[in-house]
């Protein structure tokens, strides 16, 4: 009974009918048991996933682009947030879990830096069978307009809502973004994207970025840049205080 249990469960994770179960492995710090649980999708569809929690950096690779190899990847970074502390590899098909110096995914650079910031931008997405996730450009964008219906500040940061102009009350991604007392927070969160006029996909996973508590200077650089074009209502306060 136990074992039908952990299997309906592992085939509900695994489903992209259940979102909730695959936001909660990506909210969640990230080791090697939660790497098993990421979906394999059917269509061979690649995807990449930063996360930054209590200033632990993680990154997870999906490749399933070859018929030949499926795996995914987990690099976890030391606490300069740019060398590799470790990698785990994960072969889905013949459940093998095994601790690596490096990668032989197509995917897989020591450049961590740009690894990140290829995530954020949204650039891995692009060519390499993976899902059209919003990202870093998609937000700058709609945070300059600074339209009062997609751009909801709070004390400490923005979020950010993009909509189509017939589905103003259907988010098609949600970025959230700033800087607590705690770190930098940033959230991109894809709920779908449209590949023709009739039909849209959903993701196999939504969030391509999820990170709070971190002082990752990669995220720190871009939530510093954001706050440029305008800050929250906690940095004004402080600026403030300080001028008296």
């Amino acid at each position: 009974m136990k074992k039908f249990i952990t299997a309906f469960i592992i085939i509900l994770i695994s489903s992209s009918a259940f979102p909730v179960l695959l936001d909660d492995i990506q909210v969640k710090k990230l080791d090697a048991g939660r790497l098993k649980l990421f979906p394999v999708p059917r269509d061979h569809r690649n995807y990449f996933f930063l996360q930054s929690i209590d200033n632990t950096t993680q990154i997870v690779i999906g490749d399933f682009s070859k018929n030949d190899k499926k795996r995914l990847v987990l690099i976890t970074l030391d606490k300069d947030f740019t060398t590799i502390k470790s990698v785990i590899e994960y072969d889905p098909e013949k459940k093998n879990l095994r601790r690596r110096k490096e990668s032989d995914s197509q995917f897989f650079t020591k450049e961590i830096a740009q690894l990140k910031k290829d995530i954020i931008t949204g650039t891995l997405f692009n060519d390499n069978h993976a899902d059209k996730m919003k990202s870093y450009d998609a937000l700058e964008m709609i945070f300059k307009k600074n339209d009062a219906t997609t751009v909801l500040p709070d004390t400490y940061g923005f979020t950010v809502k993009l909509t189509e102009v017939d589905e103003i009350n259907k988010p098609m991604a949600l970025f959230t973004f700033g800087k607590s007392e705690t770190g930098y927070f940033l959230q991109f969160r894809t709920e779908y994207y449209r590949i023709n006029a009739r039909n849209t996909v959903t993701p196999v996973l939504r969030y391509s970025v999820y990170c709070k508590d971190t002082n990752d200077p990669v995220i720190k650089e871009i939530v510093e840049d954001l706050f440029k074009i305008r800050e929250p209502s906690a940095n004004r306060t402080r600026k403030l205080e300080k001028g008296n």
